[in-house]
C-alpha cells in the first residue's frame, strides 16, 4: 500500500518538476510549425526509440549518485567487470544506442585519460588498472549492432580548477578525447546539473565548498560545432539548438501528451528538437543493493508514454560492484525485450481495405480489416520529414446505435503515436486526424501488445513506528515533525505552515522510538505534493541511547531530487544500536529558506 501510494504521488511530483526545470506549462509542446524539419541526423535518431545510458564507477561502492569528487579510487573492486556482458544484457531489450557515462559530477574518469591520471581508470586496483571502459563498451556494442554515444559531466566536483577558466579547456580536451579516439559517436549527452558543492581537490580543508558559474560557461554552442564537424550524424541530449533533443522534463520516462519538435534553441530560431525520456531501471542511476529493477508492467507503460508519445526511451541500465548487469537486472531487460518484440512483429492491419478523405487539413483514414482481430492499440506515424503537422486525433470503432464510437483522443503524433483502444476485436477502425497543414501519414498498423501483472509491493524491512513520539523539534511555530513518522508520505514535516515565516535550515527533530532499536540506516522520503521548494537536499543523522549523548552516524547528501524526486536509502557503515534518534536538514533545494519532507524510516 504504501509502494502504491509514493508511485502515485510521484506522477504529480514530476509533472511538478518539469516545470521547475525549465518545461513550464506555458513552453513544454513545442511551437507548430511545420516548415520546420528534422535534419537526417535526427530522422535516424528517432528511428532508434530504445536506448540506454550506463552508469558506473565510485558511486554503486558508497552508496551514493552524485559522488562528492573525494572517493579514493582504491574502492573499485570489481572482479567481473566485463563490459560486453552489458552490452548482451542491453541487446536483449531490444536496446539500440548506449550512451555510457564516461565521467559523473565526481569526476572519475572510466577511461585512462592522460588529463587525469589520479582519478580514472589509470590509477584503480589490479586487475582493472588502466581498462578503457569507453573503448571496451564501444567494441562490444558495435559488435551486438548497436551504436554508441558517450556522456561527460560538465560539473566536475574533482577539479580545483572547477568555476574557472582552466575548467572549460579540461573539458573540452577531454571531449576532444572521446570524440576523436572512439569511432563513430551517435549521442553526446549534456547534464543540466551545474555548480554547487564539492570537494575541488581539497578545497575548505575538504570540507567542500559551493561554486557557482557564469552564463555560457561552458561555450555549449561551440562544443556542438565540434560534435557536429567530428559526427555529422551526432545528436546532442540537451543541447537546446541545433543538432539536439531535448529533456522530457521528468526522470520518470514519461514524455508529455503533447510534443511539438520545432522548438526555440539558445540563438532564438526553431529548431527540430524530440523529447528524450529517461529513466532508471531501479530507484537510482547507480547500483545500489537494497533496490531492484522496476516491474515489467512499468516498462511497458513506459514504452507507451515515450516511444508511443514520439519519444526516444532511454533506460539507465546500473551495472553492479562485480561490474556485471545483475541477474534481477539482466532477467527484466530480457522480459521487456521480448515483449517489445511481440508486440511489434504482428500488424493486424496488414491488408486492410483503406479508404481515406481529406478536407483542408483534417484527414479521416477508415480501415476495414479482412477478418475481425484483436487488438488493443492503433499504432501510427507522420511522416516527418515533411514536417510535424497533426495538432489532434480521434479514434472511433462502429457501435451498433450510433454509428461510430470514440474510444481514444490525443494531440500531437510526429515520429510515432500509440493510442491503447479497450481490448476487443474489431473489424472497422476510423482515424481522424486535424493538423496544422494537411497531414502526411505512413499506413496505420493495428497491434495487440501483451497483458502484463501489475507492480508487486515487497515485503517492507523497516521498523513500525507505534509507540514513536517527537520529543524535539526546532521549527517549533508550525509543531508538526509528527508528520515525519507517521507512515502517510502526502503529509509533510515543514518550516512554512501558514500564517508564519519560513524558517531556513538547518532545522532538526528528534524522535524516541520507545525501545533500543538495532539500526541498520533510514529511508529518506521527500516531499510528495509537486513541489520542490523546501525539499531537503543535505542532512545529518544522530543517535543517542539516553536522549542527552548524541553520536553523528551519517550525513551526506540527496543528489538529483530536482529532476528524480524518490525515497533514498541510506546504509550506515555499521549498525548501532539506539532508542532516540534525531535528524537535522542542513540544505534545501531552490532558495533554501525554508525545508520539507514527508517521512523518515529505519531498517
Amino acid at each position: 500500500m504504501i509502494e502504491r501510494t509514493i508511485a502515485k504521488c510521484l506522477a504529480s511530483v514530476a509533472v511538478a518538476c518539469a516545470a521547475v526545470q525549465g518545461i513550464a506549462a506555458g513552453d513544454r509542446s513545442g511551437t507548430p510549425d511545420a516548415t520546420v524539419l528534422p535534419s537526417a541526423a535526427h530522422l535516424a535518431y528517432q528511428d532508434r526509440e530504445i536506448i540506454a545510458l550506463v552508469c558506473w564507477g565510485l558511486n554503486p561502492y558508497t552508496g551514493q549518485e552524485w559522488g562528492f569528487g573525494n572517493v579514493p579510487v582504491s574502492k573499485i573492486t570489481a572482479t567481473k567487470l566485463d563490459p560486453a556482458q552489458w552490452a548482451r544484457a542491453m541487446k536483449a531489450a531490444e536496446i539500440s544506442t548506449v550512451v555510457l557515462v564516461a565521467k559523473h559530477h565526481d569526476g572519475f574518469c572510466l577511461w585512462p585519460s592522460p588529463l587525469n591520471k589520479d582519478y580514472s581508470m589509470s590509477a584503480v586496483p589490479a586487475p582493472n588498472t588502466g581498462r578503457d571502459l569507453v573503448r571496451e563498451l564501444a567494441d562490444a556494442c558495435r559488435r551486438e549492432g548497436m551504436k554508441f554515444g558517450v556522456y561527460l559531466s560538465p560539473w566536475d566536483r574533482h577539479q580545483d580548477s572547477y568555476a574557472t577558466p582552466a575548467y572549460v579547456d579540461y573539458f573540452f580536451a577531454q571531449w576532444n578525447e572521446l570524440l576523436d579516439n572512439y569511432g563513430e559517436i551517435s549521442e553526446i549527452w549534456l547534464d543540466g546539473a551545474n555548480g554547487g558543492t564539492g570537494w575541488y581537490g581539497g578545497a575548505n580543508g575538504g570540507k567542500g565548498e559551493r561554486r557557482s558559474i557564469p552564463k555560457d560557461y561552458y561555450r555549449l554552442d561551440d562544443l556542438l560545432q565540434i560534435m557536429h564537424k567530428k559526427h555529422p550524424s551526432a545528436i546532442a541530449f540537451g543541447g537546446n539548438g541545433e543538432w539536439s533533443s531535448l529533456w522530457c522534463g521528468n526522470e520518470s520516462g514519461v514524455s508529455p501528451e503533447k510534443w511539438w519538435c520545432p522548438r526555440k534553441g539558445r540563438d532564438g530560431k526553431l529548431h527540430w528538437q524530440p523529447s528524450e525520456t529517461d529513466f532508471p531501471l531501479r530507484r537510482g542511476w547507480y547500483w545500489h543493493g537494497n533496490e531492484r529493477p522496476k516491474s515489467l508492467a512499468r516498462l511497458v507503460k513506459i514504452y507507451y508514454e515515450s516511444v508511443g508519445r514520439g519519444a526516444v526511451m532511454n533506460i539507465g541500465i546500473a551495472p553492479d560492484t562485480d561490474g556485471q548487469v545483475c541477474a534481477a537486472d539482466a532477467e527484466r531487460l530480457a522480459e521487456f525485450g521480448e515483449w517489445v518484440r511481440d508486440f511489434n512483429s504482428v500488424d493486424y492491419a496488414k491488408g486492410a481495405k483503406v479508404a481515406e478523405r481529406r478536407d483542408g487539413n483534417r484527414l479521416v483514414v477508415e480501415l476495414a480489416l479482412r477478418e475481425a482481430a484483436e487488438v488493443n492499440c492503433v499504432d501510427f506515424k507522420e511522416r516527418i520529414a515533411e514536417g510535424q503537422r497533426v495538432a489532434e486525433f480521434v479514434i472511433e470503432v462502429p457501435d451498433g446505435e450510433c454509428g461510430w464510437r470514440v474510444v481514444a483522443r490525443g494531440t500531437t503524433v510526429g515520429h510515432r503515436r500509440l493510442a491503447r483502444i479497450p481490448s476487443a476485436k474489431y473489424d472497422r477502425i476510423r482515424v481522424t486526424l486535424d493538423g496544422i497543414a494537411p497531414p502526411q501519414m505512413y499506413p496505420f498498423a493495428l497491434r495487440r501488445g501483451k497483458a502484463v501483472d501489475g507492480e508487486v509491493s515487497s515485503a517492507s524491512d523497516t521498523y513500525g513506528k507505534a509507540g514513536w513520539r517527537i520529543v524535539d523539534e526546532t521549527c517549533a511555530a508550525p509543531r508538526n515533525a509528527k508528520n515525519a513518522i507517521d507512515g502517510n508520505y502526502t503529509t509533510l514535516w515543514h518550516s512554512h505552515a501558514a500564517g508564519v515565516s519560513p524558517l531556513p535550515p538547518p532545522q532538526s527533530f528528534t524522535v524516541d522510538c520507545g525501545k533500543e532499536l538495532l539500526i541498520h540506516g533510514f529511508d529518506y522520503t521527500p516531499r510528495m505534493d509537486g513541489c520542490r521548494h523546501g525539499m531537503v537536499d543535505a542532512y545529518e543523522f544522530h543517535v543517542s541511547s539516553d536522549g542527552k549523548t548524541w553520536t553523528k552516524v551519517s550525513s551526506g547528501e540527496f543528489g538529483n531530487l530536482a529532476a528524480n524526486p524518490t525515497k533514498r536509502r541510506v546504509a550506515f557503515e555499521k549498525p548501532v544500536k539506539a532508542r532516540y534518534f534525531r535528524f537535522t536538514a542542513t540544505h534545501a533545494l531552490d532558495r533554501n529558506d525554508r525545508v520539507a519532507l514527508a517521512e523518515i524510516d529505519l531498517f
